[in-house]
């Protein structure tokens, strides 16, 4: 294999980059890459990393360029780990990068905001699309040190729903870093003490923002995607279901169930519902999100006509 093949090779599972090192470790001598340089083949990225002439610039480009300027063991953390993760509300406009501390003491031109840490273990990290990141767990656990503690419990809830953490994974972690003083500690424990071991994640945003406002609303604890009925006759799947009360709360999309035939068959739905002995609360998707008041006022309305018994469900 010559020169050329061996480099493109190498930059082929870095999204078009590379670095010094690399050519070196492959065997590649200063004086060969000098002269692939000079043929326009490959443009500098500051002293260390370098591109292929031509190589397509996507979005992993800026996060790969900025983890191998950073050095040996660099990897994408933070609120930029959490957005190549595809957890909602993150981007990576902002490029968090992380080291060990020790491996060098060389800047980082490329990374907007550098961490540099004593522990940061091979079980911490992985390789997301070819970019070196640190896990969701460990994701998370800086986010619960850098972001408000309302943003970094939606990152765990959507990380949770999604599968790639689990309360077991996130308590191993927290183990693992946590000790006095160390920021995230306090906060992620907090979070986990709030979810036992039968917790289930929200499926979606607007289950979350349900759960959040009966908790400021002090209206109780719920149950989600709940499957009502017996032995004998089912009565569906509902969004909500009080704990305390037999009160069901059905949150409706005006996209989606405001045609005729979606009325009649909530009101079918809703009969049955009633018939079964609870009562049915129905609140507007656009009230959960920007009209708070009226969801808490509606509930509390309806746990006041129930009686406080549980259905068998």
């Amino acid at each position: 294999m010559n020169v050329d093949d061996a480099l493109h090779e190498l930059s082929a599972a870095q999204h078009g980059f590379l670095t010094r090192s690399d050519a070196h470790v492959a065997g590649i001598s200063k004086k060969a890459l000098i002269r692939s340089i000079e043929r326009g083949d490959w443009e500098m990225h500051g002293r260390r990393v370098l591109r292929r002439t031509g190589a397509p610039w996507t979005r992993a480009s800026p996060l790969m360029r900025a983890v191998l300027d950073a050095g040996p063991g660099a990897v994408i953390s933070h609120a930029t780990a959490a957005a190549w993760w595809a957890l909602p509300g993150f981007d990576v406009l902002t490029v968090h990068v992380t080291r060990p501390r020790g491996t060098t003491c060389a800047p980082a031109a490329y990374a907007d905001q550098l961490h540099e840490v004593l522990t940061l273990s091979a079980d911490q990290v992985t390789v997301l699309d070819g970019v070196p990141i640190v896990r969701p767990e460990r994701a998370i656990f800086e986010l619960c040190a850098t972001e408000h503690p309302k943003r970094a419990e939606r990152a765990l809830d959507a990380a949770w729903a999604k599968a790639l953490c689990s309360g077991a994974s996130l308590r191993r972690l927290l183990a693992e870093l946590a000790r006095r003083g160390r920021g995230g500690t306090v906060v992620l424990r907090e979070l986990l003490d709030a979810r036992p071991p039968s917790w289930v994640p929200p499926a979606s945003n607007l289950e979350a923002r349900f759960i959040e406002i009966a908790s400021s609303g002090m209206l109780g604890e719920w149950r989600r995607q709940v499957d009502l009925g017996d032995d004998t006759r089912w009565c569906g799947r509902v969004d909500f279901v009080s704990t305390d009360y037999p009160v069901i709360v059905e949150v409706q999309s005006e996209r989606y169930h405001t045609a005729l035939t979606d009325s009649a068959h909530d009101s079918i739905r809703r009969e049955g519902l009633e018939a079964a002995g609870f009562v049915v609360v129905e609140v507007w998707d656009t009230e959960v999100w920007y009209a708070k008041h009226k969801v808490v006022a509606r509930v509390r309305d309806g746990i006041a006509r129930a009686k406080p018994r549980n259905p068998a469900a």
